[in-house]
């Protein structure tokens, strides 16, 4: 039952991935962008249209990185909301990871607490059904 279950799981997490992610990973292009120090903090400055957008990445990360190129991915109509194109934080949220596996353990138990000691009536009543003689074709 476990090994399905974790089957089933991880096959929907692969076909809900591609297409909850924002942006849309479908409808999305893709950029390079540089790292650079803005002020205090570590930027991946692309540009868009003649305009320059910047998302800020974590500097204890990126600190080495400075002068690198990264790849974004942005949708044209907000090219503000973009997102670094890697498989942490874009195709796997940590949070939403978390709350998945959550839910997976919970109807997991759910399931093993239902399926693992039967009431003792409920199993005698199983063990004494006879199939009654029906026709071929009813």
């Amino acid at each position: 039952m476990i090994k399905s279950a974790i089957i089933l799981f991880f096959s929907l997490l692969l076909v809900y991935l591609p297409f909850s992610r924002m942006p849309d990973y479908f409808d999305s292009e893709t950029t390079p962008a540089l790292i650079v120090q803005n002020g205090g903090a570590i930027v991946a400055s692309f540009i868009e249209n003649g305009k320059t957008y910047q998302i800020i990445l974590n500097s204890a990360i990126y600190k080495d990185k400075i002068g690198k190129r990264v790849e974004v991915i942005y949708e044209l109509s907000q090219p503000g909301n973009a997102k670094l194109n890697k498989v942490w934080n874009y195709w796997l949220v940590p949070t939403e990871l978390a709350f998945a596996l959550g839910v997976f353990v919970v109807l997991l138990g759910v399931a093993y607490a239902t399926t693992h000691r039967p009431d003792p009536s409920a199993l005698a009543e199983q063990l004494e059904y006879k199939k009654e003689n029906t026709g071929k074709y009813y």
